[in-house]
């Protein structure tokens, strides 16, 4: 009985100490991963995938009011039925108030994600678009976005073969993608209970 109750001291004093040194740390900038789903209305594909950013980019201004951030996503995944496309450092452009992508004349809060380098201004196609309820988004803040995003778009997706794939009610959502130290943290806290764990079998065996 004391062997367990020093086991259990011993991993609560482990999580202390790394809840403390996780709440001391300086503020840093955060990396993470937007998520995408929908089947595509034009053919009935699942389409599905993820661009990874950070959000410690500074903002830009577009021509049309928008918001630009240049490069702030490092790599991004599409999947088409069974095709697989995958890149790396597209920008990202957050307008709020602006024309639904679909020319409808509808009103959006819109996020897109691009490279920009075959980009035509005159006839803009983002390689993948999401437009909102118009007051959607709190603020054109990528830490907004990542804490306020809806889970409902519009979504446009021009892949690199040049098919266009859309749904007016794909799931999307943003989660946090953890940082090295976080994930020692957690190591450790997994080598410690597995440490205590075996050090129990044997004062019982």
């Amino acid at each position: 009985m004391k062997a367990k109750k020093k086991s259990l001291m011993a991993t609560a004093g482990a999580i202390f100490t790394l809840l403390a040194t996780m709440s001391t740390a300086p503020a840093q900038a955060s990396v993470f991963n937007f998520e995408f789903k929908f089947n595509a209305q034009e053919t009935g594909e699942l389409v599905n995938g993820n661009f990874v950013f950070d959000d410690s980019i500074q903002p830009g201004v577009t021509p049309d009011g928008g918001t630009f951030y240049g490069n702030a996503s490092s790599k991004y995944t599409i999947n088409v039925g069974e095709d697989v496309f995958t890149g790396s450092s597209n920008s990202i452009v957050v307008a709020r108030d602006f024309l639904r992508p679909d020319n409808s004349g509808l009103r959006a809060d819109v996020i897109g994600f691009d490279d920009f380098q075959n980009f035509n201004p005159s006839n803009p196609q983002f390689l993948a678009t999401f437009a909102y309820l118009p007051n959607s988004l709190r603020s054109d803040a990528l830490s907004d976005i990542a804490a306020s995003l809806p889970s409902s778009a519009l979504a446009l997706i021009n892949t690199p073969t040049g098919a266009t794939l859309s749904s007016i009610n794909a799931f999307t959502k943003i989660t946090p993608v953890p940082e090295p130290a976080s994930m020692l943290g957690i190591l450790t806290l997994s080598a410690l209970g597995t440490i205590s764990l075996l050090k129990r079998k044997r004062q019982y065996n």
